[in-house]
């Protein structure tokens, strides 16, 4: 087997629907699909029977509503050489797996692939900053070069460094940032990383309005990840700097919301990166805190 795609998900089986219905265009087949399904109920039987004539399809149930615990449940089920983890609402071009898979194999040292965003109308995600160019992922530029649902991960290195942080992701108080802390410790671990321009993956762009909470959760994430995993000062300063420029700018525009929402944006940094577990983390990973 080739291809394990494991597929966290909470109450979207039309999303998932969706994701097996644009699979099945895709150009390389030899994959299997372990979906983990927290819904506590039968809502993705009928997909799942849908599509288990196509590929192995395994459909595993569980009570933790984490979606990075939901990911390392189903990673320890899976087969393939490469291991990836699709978001439910997610969407692969029919050349995705085709493209990682040479890039594998044109670069047989390479542990972890990682690509570019797109969104509902295949156009550059505005979810957040990326990469514009392909690159070798280091530690400064894996933050603004990974993200979760486009990662593909030999399977053998994903295991040799433990997997996901279960604490961390969606469910959790660290909402954001396992992708980077699970990128660097392949990174630490002597794992080389790309991220390659022509693997795309498409995920719907949020919506516009600001929404303080979710800012402050997820930039909490990220502080969180930037302690755990000592961060060079060059990249703390940018993720400091970037938001306290915003609020200097749109003070002088006049834009209270976008004001408030750099602040929040600053506030959760800040409370993920000083609070007792990211202290802790990178005592126990790093020797200090």
């Amino acid at each position: 087997m080739r291809f394990s795609l494991v597929i966290p998900t909470l109450d979207r089986p039309r999303d998932v629907k969706a994701f097996l219905e644009a699979l099945t265009r895709q150009t390389f087949r030899d994959l299997e699909v372990i979906l983990v399904d927290q819904s506590g109920s039968d809502i993705y039987d009928s997909v799942v029977a849908d599509f288990s004539g196509i590929w192995p399809i395994r459909h595993i149930r569980i009570d933790v509503r984490k979606c990075r615990y939901a990911c390392i449940v189903g990673a320890s089920h899976a087969t393939g050489d490469i291991i990836a983890f699709p978001d439910d609402d997610c969407l692969y071009l029919p050349d995705t797996l085709e493209q990682v898979d040479a890039g594998f194999r044109k670069h047989p040292s390479l542990g972890l692939l990682t690509g570019a965003v797109l969104n509902q109308y295949r156009r550059p995600s505005q979810m957040g900053r990326w990469l514009t160019a392909s690159a070798k992922l280091n530690e400064s530029n894996i933050w603004t070069g990974l993200v979760e649902f486009n990662m593909f991960i030999r399977r053998t290195a994903y295991e040799a460094v433990g997997g996901f942080d279960a604490n961390m992701g969606p469910g959790c108080r660290f909402v954001a940032a396992e992708g980077q802390d699970l990128g660097l410790r392949l990174l630490a671990h002597g794992v080389k990383g790309y991220f390659d321009t022509r693997i795309q993956v498409i995920h719907p762009d949020k919506p516009s309005g600001v929404n303080l909470n979710r800012a402050r959760s997820y930039a909490r994430g990220m502080g969180y990840a930037l302690r755990k995993n000592a961060a060079p000062w060059a990249v703390l300063l940018e993720f400091a700097i970037r938001p306290v420029g915003g609020i200097l700018f749109n003070i002088m525009k006049g834009d209270r919301k976008a004001v408030l929402y750099h602040a929040y944006v600053l506030l959760g940094r800040l409370e993920g990166y000083y609070s007792s577990a990211a202290r802790q983390a990178a005592k126990t990973i790093h020797g200090h805190a």
